[in-house]
């Protein structure tokens, strides 16, 4: 009777933690997706960042040639 009880607490506290332990689990693999997310959308971003600096340093390079153009004409 008493070996009972303490088999059936045992196994009911076992089955908890392989319960605990399996969301655990699910939750790790959402975090690690979420991340891999995180990340590829970081790199995305950076990737524009570094586009749109190149495209304004053409843009000022293009604005200081035709500020030059202009102040030649003007003879400055």
């Amino acid at each position: 009777m008493f070996d009972d009880k303490i088999v059936n607490t045992l196994t009911s506290k076992v089955n908890e933690l392989l319960e605990r332990y399996n969301e655990l689990v699910e939750d790790n693999e959402r975090l690690r997706n979420e991340l891999v997310s995180a990340k590829a959308t970081i790199e995305a971003q950076n990737n524009d960042i570094i586009r749109l600096q190149e495209e304004l340093k053409a843009k000022n390079i293009v604005s200081e040639n035709i500020i030059g153009d202009i102040e030649a004409v003007l003879g400055k």
